[in-house]
């Protein structure tokens, strides 16, 4: 479903993800509007789709999927949109007296011609050129969502894309679209991989293959895993990027060298990793390690019965196995508890807790 009109009233807005909760005003009714926002500000025109939820405490409320910004299609429109204080300087007052001279060429204006808005009685020559900066360069930010939803990039993530490559972004991407791998989760790579192609970047370039063999190892952090075997990263790059093992090779050398990815051979197997996946991996294994060396000072000696005076005070009877847990707990300096949502992990913190 689609809504088109102007963004009334941030109610909320999330500063590290632009999540937003507004007030959406179209020409039938205002509704309250939820999702993600970046780059938007109070007085936007905006084209919205997505669907009406109802949320159990505050009612009807549309869900934005995608969102595209859209320049004011009347003077009357216009008008509102700069007297809502989008542009430092123009209120009310200011923004009618653009409108009323500039008219239908007022957008232009501002792109164009920026030095005739100190025709304006109160605008000076700098605050001409102040104005137009700031309008253009917030209309060109709403331009980066759009263009990045082709490539399956959402608007929550766009603001790090913006972050990290600035006004200029689409020039950036489109000189090398694989940059967006190494900035952004989750990203469609073979939206990205087209796109190069078709701007001739060569198919067994050191970019593109070094651009595949990273998405393979991001794809396989989905399920957890923080490297892969190195074979079969050899097969996930060459079935998908239809390029041969000998360029590969080449790749996996110059990332080695420069760091981007660690290579290491355990269980027989030699394994590749996201230098910073491994980086992590080995930080965590090194305070495990100190952990473990470490003297256990919470250790209970009558362990025993104590959890069975707490059995009783907070009426439950553990079964035998999740004794056992909290007794390797007690003796252990370090227990690493694992096991998907809803198997009560927490039980078992709690449980030991109470005991000491």
């Amino acid at each position: 479903m689609k809504l088109e009109g102007q963004l009334e009233e941030i109610i909320y807005q999330n500063e590290t993800n632009s999540y937003t909760i507004a007030e959406f005003s179209t020409d039938e009714e205002t509704y309250t509007v939820v999702g993600y926002l970046p780059f938007i500000n109070e007085g936007d025109f905006l084209s919205l789709e997505g669907k009406f939820v109802t949320h159990q405490d505050y009612g009807r409320q549309f869900k934005i999927e995608t969102f595209e910004k859209k320049m004011p299609e009347t003077k009357e429109a216009l008008e509102k949109y700069l007297a809502s204080g989008i542009v430092k300087g123009i209120g009310p007052s200011i923004a009618k007296k653009i409108v009323e001279k500039f008219g239908d060429e007022t957008i232009a204006i501002f792109k164009f011609e920026p030095k005739r808005l100190a025709e304006i009685k109160g605008i000076s020559n700098t605050g001409a050129l102040e104005m137009a900066d700031e309008f253009n360069s917030k209309w060109e930010l709403w331009q980066i969502v759009g263009y990045l939803e082709k490539f399956g990039i959402n608007a929550s993530n766009s603001k790090k894309v913006y972050e990290a490559l600035g006004a200029d972004a689409i020039n950036e991407i489109k000189k090398n679209p694989y940059v967006l791998i190494d900035i952004t989760y989750g990203v469609d790579f073979f939206k990205i991989d087209k796109m190069a192609l078709e701007i001739g970047i060569d198919i067994n370039s050191y970019q593109r293959i070094g651009a595949g063999i990273r998405y393979g190892l991001i794809l396989a952090s989905y399920n957890g895993n923080t490297c892969v075997e190195k074979n079969k990263l050899y097969e996930f790059v060459e079935n998908k990027l239809s390029v041969e093992e000998k360029y590969i090779d080449e790749v996996i050398i110059n990332l080695k060298a420069v760091n981007k990815i660690i290579v290491e051979e355990f269980n027989e197997h030699e394994w590749v990793f996201l230098e910073e996946f491994y980086r992590i991996e080995k930080n965590i294994a090194q305070r495990l390690y100190m952990m473990h060396k470490t003297k256990n000072i919470k250790h209970i000696k009558s362990f025993k019965e104590q959890l069975e005076k707490e059995e009783i005070l907070m009426q439950m009877i553990l079964s035998d196995k999740q004794k056992e847990a909290l007794n390797q707990v007690n003796e252990s300096n370090i227990s690493i508890i694992t096991g998907g949502p809803g198997t009560r992990k927490n039980n078992y913190y709690k449980s030991f807790n109470k005991c000491i």
